[in-house]
């Protein structure tokens, strides 16, 4: 699934919440005394990992800047971002997607320009999108308005099918955007940029491994076939650049419980203790969900302590705190 993110605040949320690094929204709108939901921050909670997001950013003259793999499905939170805004600082409750591997488009693709070039295209599909019953109708990004094509105010995450996405990305201007995103997507792209990161990571990999002594951290795994463990990082490698090579940010996991903390199954507490999310473990059945045995149990030793700060950054992104 392919969405469109529509973005003018520079802020964003702010650090893990920050542009490129997460969609996010309020659970639901206030008006007057209610509590009212609104489908283009319900959006989130549709999304799914893989899925891609094209970055729509700015106001009067907005532009598709890039695009980011969508890195875990959208989930509920009661964690807030350091910056909502005047706007969203009253809920309780956010919307979350994390996500990776941003890249910004080569050239940035103006939608006024997209409006010039595809108008009576856009002005077609959204009329037969209008005309469609209620449960096929897609929420689209832009309407129209006193006959000429405007952004849709308030569409944050809206829908693009295959049909949108040839309209809108079709000619020779964007046909690099159109095969990044193909490659992407597939994940088979590998280049001279990311061979030294992919180095990098590879040797991180192994001191992390050695630092726990080749077996999996997590309480009761006793898995210690190098080629079923992982030196995971624990505040992301994309979003940490300085702390990238650094072993103390690090977890030696087999691949199922690496997938387990990748996912925000489970976090590490400030006591180095495994905290188990129960709301969310309570979607997966066994043996996924034989974890919980573990809750607040203590990882294995290490060589070199894991340093909570990276900790911190584990909780923003999956949206759990112990």
């Amino acid at each position: 699934m392919i969405w469109i993110e529509m973005s003018k605040d520079e802020v964003h949320g702010g650090g893990e919440w920050g542009f490129t690094k997460c969609l996010w929204s309020p659970a639901y709108k206030i008006v007057g005394d209610t509590r009212r939901i609104w489908a283009y921050w319900d959006c989130l909670m549709r999304v799914k990992e893989g899925d891609i997001i094209l970055h729509l950013r700015g106001d009067a003259n907005s532009k598709f800047i890039g695009h980011s793999i969508a890195e875990t499905d959208g989930f509920s939170t009661t964690l807030r971002p350091p910056d909502p805004g005047p706007n969203w600082s009253y809920a309780d409750t956010f919307y979350r997607v994390n996500l990776k591997n941003f890249e910004p488009f080569n050239q940035a693709i103006e939608l006024r320009t997209l409006f010039t070039q595809k108008e009576n295209q856009l002005m077609y599909y959204f009329n037969v999108n209008k005309a469609k019953s209620s449960d096929e109708k897609k929420l689209l990004f832009y309407v129209i308005q006193n006959e000429n094509l405007r952004r849709q105010n308030g569409a944050y995450l809206s829908e693009v099918d295959s049909e949108l996405y040839n309209i809108l990305f079709s000619n020779s201007i964007n046909t690099s955007v159109r095969e990044r995103l193909v490659i992407d997507h597939s994940n088979t792209y590998e280049s001279q940029r990311t061979l030294p990161i992919r180095i990098g990571q590879s040797n991180f990999s192994k001191n992390v491994r050695d630092n726990f002594n080749y077996i999996c951290c997590f309480p009761n795994c006793e898995v210690t076939d190098s080629s079923f463990l992982i030196g995971a990082h624990i505040a992301r490698w994309s979003d940490n650049s300085e702390s990238r090579g650094d072993t103390s940010n690090g977890l030696c996991l087999c691949l199922f419980h690496d997938k387990a903390f990748e996912i925000g199954l489970f976090t590490i507490d400030d006591n180095l203790s495994v905290s188990i999310d129960i709301e969310r473990l309570s979607y997966y059945h066994s043996p996924i969900n034989q974890i919980i045995e573990s809750n607040g149990q203590a990882i294995k030793d290490s060589k070199i302590l894991i340093n909570n700060k990276y900790l911190r950054h584990h909780w923003a992104r999956i949206g759990y705190r112990p």
